[in-house]
């Protein structure tokens, strides 16, 4: 079969691609410019430091790795969507899983080769970014560790992104906010899971750990708040921002919650979907205290997120 360009979006959850995208933009300007130590305020960080080139080779990278781990997610989930997702292009008939299995890999090796040759990232956070990839999609049908990969997949694309340009080593400031959008999307994950389960059997599962994911959901909001608790000096305009955002941010997740405990067939799939587009506002509320000029760009990708969502599928 021929691989079209929507055939290409539904394998590659391409709805969710402005989220990537906001990720390495996130991540690089942060690091560009973030103090050399957790307690240091930020300067205000001008995007002049963009290179063109490097942007291009990030955005272009990332995508190509993230479309690579989704064909391979496929291709290793094929037999349960046999039996529970048969619109899936595989089992449909649309692609083969020789098919889907080649450009999987075509697709993560050449946007590793672009992330490393063309935007400068630090190799070894490149291969273990791909590692983790790989495990995601070797266990998160046979293993609750899956959701961890996933969450870790998030961190290292961040932490990646921010060596991009000559290899810059990552500063203190972004293993924080990186480890804080891979806890965020560790909690999407969680409820992900329950996503095919009956409404008996996640009526089954809700107690105490089941609540842990919603600490998670809000945890960049959270940190937000103690930065702007610590940093009470800051100007008004990024605490304005940190406000707005925090507040965004903090409202998809929220929203999504009430949607997924909604007794109805798919809510739990639209909720997700929802927090999936959030991760552009988690990745705002970090940018409105470093690099204020990118918050409006990472907020419109969420919109342009949104209304993928309604084409192609993002789970």
């Amino acid at each position: 079969m021929k691989l079209t360009f929507t055939n290409w979006m539904g394998l590659s959850r391409g709805a969710n691609l402005p989220t990537v995208w906001t990720n390495v933009i996130a991540a690089w300007a942060i690091n560009a410019g973030t103090g050399p130590s957790l307690r240091w305020m930020p300067e205000w960080t001008e995007i002049s430091f963009f290179n063109i080139q490097t942007l291009i080779w990030l955005l272009i990278g990332s995508s190509l790795v993230y479309a690579g781990g989704c064909f391979l997610n496929d291709a290793c989930d094929h037999q349960f969507d046999q039996k529970h997702r048969p619109e899936r292009p595989i089992p449909s008939g649309i692609l083969s899983l020789a098919q889907v299995w080649t450009l999987g890999i075509i697709q993560l090796g050449l946007g590793a080769l672009a992330l490393i040759k063309g935007a400068g990232c630090s190799w070894p956070w490149i291969a273990g970014l791909i590692l983790c990839i790989l495990a995601y999609d070797l266990i998160h049908k046979k293993s609750a560790l899956g959701i961890i990969f996933m969450g870790g997949c998030r961190s290292l694309l961040w932490i990646s992104a921010g060596t991009a340009a000559s290899g810059m080593s990552p500063a203190p400031m972004l293993y924080v906010w990186a480890i804080a959008v891979g806890l965020y999307v560790v909690g999407i994950s969680w409820f992900a899971r329950n996503e095919s389960k009956s409404r008996a059997q996640q009526e089954e599962n809700e107690n105490l750990w089941e609540r842990i994911p919603i600490v998670l959901l809000f945890i960049v909001p959270l940190i937000a708040l103690g930065y702007l608790i610590l940093w009470n000096n800051l100007d008004p305009i990024r605490v304005f921002l940190a406000n707005v955002v925090g507040l965004l941010a903090g409202g998809v997740a929220f929203f999504a919650i009430l949607q997924m405990r909604k007794p109805e067939d798919g809510a739990i799939g639209k909720g997700v979907s929802r927090l999936l587009a959030g991760i552009c506002a988690v990745d705002a509320t970090a940018l409105s205290f470093h690099a204020p000029l990118l918050v409006g760009p990472c907020v419109l990708l969420g919109a342009i997120a949104h209304i993928l969502q309604k084409r192609f599928a993002a789970t």
